[in-house]
């Protein structure tokens, strides 16, 4: 990551690198999932009911 952060020019602060560290391991996870083959049902729905929106519990 330090290499990376290097090549593009953004200097961490050494009280922040952990966080950042941390962020960006989760990052990378995240997208080798989002990298892999789907079907449809992975897919967000493209419709809604209003009714289950708007009902109260």
């Amino acid at each position: 990551m330090g290499i990376l952060m290097a090549r593009v020019g953004i200097t961490v602060p050494d009280d922040r690198r952990a966080g950042v560290l941390a962020g960006f391991q989760e990052l990378t996870g995240m997208a080798a999932l989002m990298r892999q083959p789907r079907d449809a049902a992975a897919e967000p729905a493209a419709m809604f009911d209003l009714a289950a929106v708007l009902r109260e519990h």
